[in-house]
């Protein structure tokens, strides 16, 4: 006798719509509407009363303001607990040095957003020894510049170690009190992400639909976030061309084996790139044809091979580089706009991609309800025919009227009809 069929839910049921309708867009065919998949950003804590400060201590009132919102609004089909913000005691404990957080030590504003400070961590002249050895550059040189926690670090040498110096090193009183604030900080991380992952499962059990998949940067922003700086990677273009080469083909192997793990380790289907310094005009057309695009591209392909979608998120506006963007298989990435000129992204890449976003959130925050169903109605006559588009603003939101939302999902739901 055959196993009995266990009919499904009404939940259940408008997960697999929701999920078909997603997929449907993102594999670039017409679905039966336009997905709204809106990144609600912060939006969920400023109406609940959450302060940024307090959202990265209490974990579950964080997670329950965005659940809440989820349990309000039923018309987005995608869904994320997460506002990809860090814990602010793992932050504490590890002493950033290159990031700033609401209400942290140094009195930033309790509702302020967090902030990264970028500044050179590979320093002139030391693009030879990254090379010779790039873990120890990054123990002994990039952690310690970076985190207070590990400045003991800055003082390991190799040939003290292969004669006994590790023992010292690592039974030092000096590092005991770096272990307890490592374990302080790893056990924030795991309960952070206990919470973000309970309340994950119930926005799943509601019916949400996600394209999450973590967040990453291109080889290119890599080493001009993380180890140069944008100041000081500028000058190297034209000074140490070679050298950028030579670290950029480490960051993109770096990029994909980073992507891969992390799908791999949550079954996620879909991985996420930021890309901070390839907007138009911000770097010349040789240094994006020869710099930027080609260790974007081997990561996109690299995913594509493992069944992953890429969802390429271009910070700025992003005109000039369209043409570039074609180079990849058909109807296996999702590209995110910022800034972008909708009738010019449609025509360049409709045949190619599925597009996302585009959707001023200036209008979001200070518009009327009547000028935001305006211009969603504008926006879908554009970006809707055809398929292959999922509805988002540029960016995440933050706070805006209430009205103002209301009718942003409204507008959506009424003009996204195939």
């Amino acid at each position: 006798m055959g196993k009995e069929e266990i009919p499904m839910t009404d939940q259940e049921k408008l997960y697999e719509e929701r999920k078909k309708r997603v997929e449907t867009a993102v594999s670039n065919q017409e679905p039966d509407k336009v997905p709204n998949t809106l990144l609600v950003g912060t939006y969920p804590l400023h109406k609940a009363g959450i302060t940024m400060a307090e959202s990265m201590v209490d974990h579950e009132k964080a997670c329950r303001a965005m659940l809440a919102f989820y349990e309000k609004y039923s018309y987005t089909d995608t869904g994320s607990i997460s506002n990809f913000t860090p814990a602010a005691k793992v932050l504490e404990n590890l002493g950033m040095k290159n990031a700033r957080w609401p209400g942290d030590p140094k009195g930033l504003d309790e509702n302020n957003t967090y902030q990264f400070i970028e500044y050179p961590t590979l320093k002139d002249g030391e693009y030879d020894e990254f090379f010779r050895d790039p873990a120890g550059f990054w123990l002994t040189k990039h952690l310690p510049r970076t985190m207070e926690i590990f400045e003991p670090m800055a003082d390991l040498d190799y040939y003290d170690l292969i004669v006994g110096g590790a023992q010292q090193m690592l039974t030092s009183p000096q590092a005991v009190n770096v272990y307890k604030r490592l374990l302080a900080a790893a056990e924030e991380a795991r309960k952070m992400n206990a919470v973000i992952g309970t309340y994950d499962k119930k926005l799943r059990e509601l019916g949400y639909y996600s394209i999450m998949g973590g967040g990453s940067a291109t080889a290119f922003d890599m080493l001009g976030d993380t180890l140069r700086g944008t100041f000081g990677m500028m000058p190297d273009l034209i000074e140490e061309r070679e050298n950028v080469r030579h670290a950029l083909d480490i960051f993109a192997d770096l990029h994909i084996k980073q992507s891969l793990g992390f799908c791999q380790a949550t079954g996620c289907r879909y991985a996420w790139v930021m890309l901070h310094k390839g907007f138009d005009n911000f770097i010349s057309e040789r240094d994006y044809r020869e710099l930027y695009w080609p260790y974007l591209q081997k990561w996109i392909l690299a995913l594509i091979d493992h069944n992953i979608t890429p969802v390429v998120y271009t910070e700025g506006a992003y005109n000039t580089r369209l043409t570039y963007l074609k180079e990849v298989p058909k109807n296996k990435v999702v590209y995110h706009f910022e800034n972008v000129d909708l009738k010019l992204a449609k025509k360049e890449l409709g045949d190619t991609a599925c597009l996302m976003g585009g959707f001023p959130v200036y209008t979001v925050r200070h518009g009327t309800p009547e000028r935001i169903r305006e211009e969603v109605k504008k926006h879908l006559e554009i970006m809707a025919p055809g398929g292959g588009y999922l509805f988002t603003t540029g960016y995440s939101l933050e706070d805006c009227p209430e009205e103002n939302m209301e009718a942003l999902l409204e507008a959506v739901d009424r003009y996204g009809k195939y």
